[in-house]
């Protein structure tokens, strides 16, 4: 039904949504998503909860992303309530799309989940695969069940390749399969410039996010008997360098670099009030997922995820300290 609907020839209003604070493979897949739908002749708007890292701001149809804010409010609540389907992307949980869940009970539109985190909720429709590497693989995988892979041009695949690129850490992390490299293969053949994306992905560092990664860094504390490294970024921190959205993504991953290291935790202030925001990494079978879940209402993949806690810095940093012991 949903195939046979979208493939018809009657125009539909779809509404794309990524989690806030949008990664790569978020914004990737939903903007492959956009292109693809404009090409079916359909009113899609792409609608972001927040603001996402200027990083991704070279991404074609990134200036089409509608955000959230006091001066949209009323038409992103527009769109969201006379749209006929409803795409949630790359997430499976409505406090990642903060304001905007409140929009989702005055809607009729129906709901279609693309994701490939674990434990979602209950949707009308669900494209959901925990095994893969990336939401990007799922948006493939949709394209090609509605036999439409010859609609993927030049701008869908450079989406789609920078989801797969950056949920796979360039292809190192465990979740990555043949399938992974297949899709990657795909999409090159369509042209897309490796070498410009990769550019642009790797030339992430202005002069205050190198600081701020510098800051993180003198902070960085190492317990080597629970084999767990952790650092800090507080809201004096981010006055003082000037602050954009983005600028603390992969602090975390530079623990893990330490040798014997398997977990690092990333505990980020971002204002002077709570919460406080933790990123989790792990390496091997410490699932970071169910430990997210358990202690930080949060979740996401075995070997990354985030949570919140209602504490101050110190109390959230303590709380931690008091609980890892417990996972010798």
């Amino acid at each position: 039904m949903l195939f046979s609907d979208i493939n018809g020839i009657k125009k539909r209003k779809i509404v794309l949504l990524p989690h806030n604070n949008p990664d790569g493979d978020a914004l990737g897949s939903s903007l492959a998503l956009l292109f693809y739908f404009r090409k079916l002749k359909h009113d899609v708007d792409l609608i972001s909860p927040t603001e996402y890292s200027e990083s991704f701001q070279w991404l074609p149809g990134s200036k089409d992303i509608l955000v959230l804010s006091e001066k949209t409010q009323s038409l992103v609540k527009n769109k969201i309530i006379n749209s006929d389907y409803i795409f949630f992307v790359d997430f499976n949980n409505l406090s990642r799309i903060k304001d905007i869940k409140n929009f989702l009970s005055h809607s009729k539109a129906k709901k279609i989940l693309i994701d490939h985190h674990p434990f979602p909720f209950f949707f009308d429709f669900m494209f959901s695969d925990p095994s893969v590497s990336a939401t990007s693989v799922l948006v493939f995988r949709f394209i090609s069940d509605m036999n439409n892979l010859s609609k993927i041009d030049i701008k869908i695949a450079t989406c789609l390749y920078v989801g797969l690129i950056t949920d796979t850490g360039f292809f190192r992390f465990p979740s990555v399969t043949s399938e992974t490299h297949f899709i990657a293969g795909k999409l090159i053949e369509k042209g897309i410039d490796i070498n410009h994306i990769h550019d642009h992905l790797q030339e992430k560092y202005n002069e205050n996010r190198l600081k701020l990664l510098s800051k993180a860094l003198k902070k960085l504390k190492v317990i080597k008997k629970y084999r767990t490294v952790y650092t800090s970024i507080n809201a004096s921190d981010i006055n003082f360098y000037s602050y954009k959205q983005g600028d603390t993504e992969g602090i975390i991953t530079y623990g893990l670099g330490i040798k014997n290291i398997i977990l690092s935790v990333f505990f980020f202030e971002e204002k002077e009030k709570y919460p406080i925001k933790i990123s989790f990494r792990s390496k091997g079978n410490f699932d970071v997922n169910l430990f997210a879940r358990k202690h930080f209402r949060g979740g996401g993949h075995k070997n990354a995820s985030g949570g919140i806690l209602e504490k101050s810095l110190s109390e959230t940093i303590q709380y931690f300290l008091n609980i890892i012991p417990f996972y010798l």
